[in-house]
């Protein structure tokens, strides 16, 4: 039973040792921007924190995988405050749900979020719906890629005037631990954008899959890649297989994308128990020493750290 009880990305240490830690309060993060739209630019990303982004595409505002609560599904516990307050994100023309995983599917922030963005397009992929509550958004089912060759792509849909692709993400469905282990094999997926002639790449959760990213690379060109390397134990692998891509995973999948610029997100954040929550960072600036290909290419961001990645001319 206690597995039902538990964030799926989880095991039952992490729940003892969150334990402790409901007490503390997030730590505070200086100098928040309290304007994230930039009328001088065409793309930029806020990390907030964990998997959320706030990207700006020219006019549109848009928010990946939204949590703004101080605990993950009640367990997990913030070690940072998000990166922007909500009440000054005063334009959202997009939100994404990447999966049904409680550290990407926040119920307490979605609620905040229908009460100041009621009717806006909730996009998820297919699955999602049996866990959402009813909430006032414009709900946007999509369907999933999978792990075949040639059958990576879910389906394409044009919403709010951003051509909308998902594709196959190598993680896991589910939500609450044993029926994505048993037999939820849906609800998980990565997205691309495509609008005014920029095109994003968000991940969500997943492993490396050589195949997939090369063909990925050859058929998008591909600006911004937002791209996990958290949380990892043996950070030094290239992932965790159907689970999450550790730090040199994440530069595979860069070099297979082709993609001009990389955010690495998906750490940090959260008290990640025995791992050091920082780790998946300091081993990702080691492996990238001085190469300046990588150096120009990836935005190592502090959490509120908003990053310009094309400017209007």
């Amino acid at each position: 039973m206690i597995l039902f009880l538990m964030n799926s990305c989880r095991t039952f240490h992490d729940l003892s040792v969150n334990a402790g830690m409901n007490f503390s309060e997030p730590k505070k993060i200086l100098n928040k921007i309290t304007n994230p739209v930039n009328k001088g630019v065409r793309l930029s990303a806020l990390w907030v924190g964990h998997a959320t982004v706030l990207l700006q595409m020219d006019d549109k505002q848009i928010l990946f995988d939204p949590f703004f609560t101080q605990t993950s599904g009640g367990i997990q516990r913030r070690l940072y405050e998000p990166g922007i307050e909500l009440k000054n994100i005063n334009k959202c023309d997009l939100i994404f749900i990447s999966h049904s995983h409680f550290d990407h599917l926040n119920f307490g922030t979605l609620s905040l979020l229908e009460d100041k963005f009621a009717g806006t397009p909730l996009i998820f992929p297919e699955g999602v719906e049996e866990y959402l509550p009813d909430y006032n958004f414009d709900l946007r089912k999509m369907k999933m890629g999978n792990r075949i060759p040639g059958k990576y792509i879910g389906e394409t849909k044009t919403i709010s005037g951003i051509k909308i692709t998902t594709v196959y993400a190598f993680h896991w469905g589910g939500r609450y631990g044993l029926d994505g282990l048993l037999w939820r094999q849906d609800a998980y997926t990565g997205y691309i954008l495509e609008y005014n002639g920029m095109t994003v790449y968000f991940s969500g959760d997943t492993a490396y899959d050589e195949k997939f990213y090369k063909e990925l690379g050859n058929k998008f060109k591909i600006d911004l890649a937002l791209i996990p390397i958290g949380p990892c134990s043996e950070c030094n692998k290239i992932d965790k297989p159907d689970r999450h891509v550790y730090p040199k995973g994440a530069l595979m999948i860069l070099n297979d994308l082709k993609a001009k610029f990389m955010i690495p997100v998906h750490y940090g954040t959260l008290y990640e128990l025995s791992e050091d929550p920082e780790e998946p960072r300091y081993v990702l600036q080691e492996m990238i020493g001085s190469d300046k290909n990588y150096l120009s290419k990836i935005r190592i961001l502090k959490i509120g750290d908003q990053s310009v990645i094309i400017q209007k001319e």
